[in-house]
């Protein structure tokens, strides 16, 4: 059993998009997802037994493991960016690029995905979504630019710039 969750970590540590039941069965060699269901819980209880500073996160998506969020003020300096996922990252590189920007214009980029993209950033403090009919207008927080170190929009906008003109 203690093989299966060092799998089950190992897998949840490295992908970058949340894992599915059905993806954490086929790389476990495991033909039922109630015991995957099982597996999970007991991964779960015992990061929270003993004080682990990582958790996991259930999504629509599937399962993700992240910094709990009362330590990432302390660490998040170490590794800027990886307590978010890849398409969280594209979603808000997007937003701040062209904020402020109608959520719809994302969605319509990015993907139906993109929803819980723009609902994890809102409730991490990178992005304020403003109702507007039947759309939102979605912009970039202090916060945002706190993370990142970065004194305005402006300026991530002309460093994006230049790195697509190098990839070039």
């Amino acid at each position: 059993m203690e093989e299966k969750k060092a799998k089950l970590e190992a897998a949840l540590y490295l992908a970058e998009e949340p894992v599915t039941r059905k993806e954490i069965a086929d790389i476990m060699n495991l033909g039922s997802i109630g015991y995957v269901d099982m597996l999970i819980q007991e991964f779960e209880e015992m990061l929270e037994e003993e004080h682990r500073g990582l958790e996991i996160i259930h999504t629509d998506e599937g399962y993700e493991m992240k910094v709990k969020k009362d330590h990432i003020d302390e660490v998040s300096h170490l590794a800027p960016h990886q307590d978010l996922n890849s398409g969280e990252i594209r979603t808000l590189s997007l937003i701040a690029y062209n904020a402020p920007v109608e959520q719809a214009n994302i969605i319509e980029i990015r993907g139906n995905r993109a929803y819980q993209h723009v609902k994890e950033l809102v409730s991490r403090g990178f992005v304020d979504k403003e109702k507007d009919g039947r759309t939102a207008i979605l912009d970039v927080t202090d916060f945002f630019l706190d993370y990142f170190n970065i004194e305005e929009v402006d300026e991530f906008k002309e460093n994006f710039e230049d790195e697509i003109e190098i990839e070039k």
